[in-house]
């Protein structure tokens, strides 16, 4: 199958490749269907969650542990389940982000990512429940606090 991607152009994909991201995101409750494209080949730091049903959709993913080390998301039993997800450990993390310039004031959204069981590839946005994490959590903030030149 071939897609005409966002940030990447004409790109072939398997139906293994995809994630179907139970009831949608937020606000984007009718698109289901995604194929996450790495803007990185040597990890995951960064990904382009291209709709398949909409080409013009997309959005941009960072992996929240390269950002903030002690991101420590915590799963309710239901999230579990909708995941079908045997273990907490089955579960990947993707947070959105606003990529803005400079780069340092883009934001992550850390209370409602993105969980992947990476073994069935069923994703679902989930509200967590813990006050630390907001919507808006400034890249360049997150980084000085590590001890990071932004």
């Amino acid at each position: 199958m071939n897609i005409n991607a966002k940030y990447f152009g004409e790109i072939s994909y398997e139906k293994q490749d995809t994630i179907q991201i139970i009831n949608g995101l937020f606000g984007f409750e009718s698109y289901t269907d995604y194929l996450p494209l790495s803007f990185h080949d040597e990890n995951d730091s960064m990904i382009s969650l291209q709709s398949l049903e909409d080409e013009t959709l997309s959005f941009i993913l960072m992996n929240p542990f390269m950002i903030y080390p002690d991101y420590n998301p915590k799963l309710s039993k239901q999230d579990l389940k909708e995941l079908e997800a045997d273990s907490p450990d089955d579960i990947s993390f993707y947070v959105i982000s606003v990529i803005r310039e400079p780069s340092n004031q883009s934001t992550v959204n850390l209370r409602a990512p993105l969980a992947v069981n990476a073994l069935n590839r069923k994703a679902k946005q989930v509200m967590l429940e813990q006050p630390e994490y907001t919507f808006r959590h400034i890249i360049g903030d997150m980084l000085q606090k590590e001890g990071e030149p932004c």
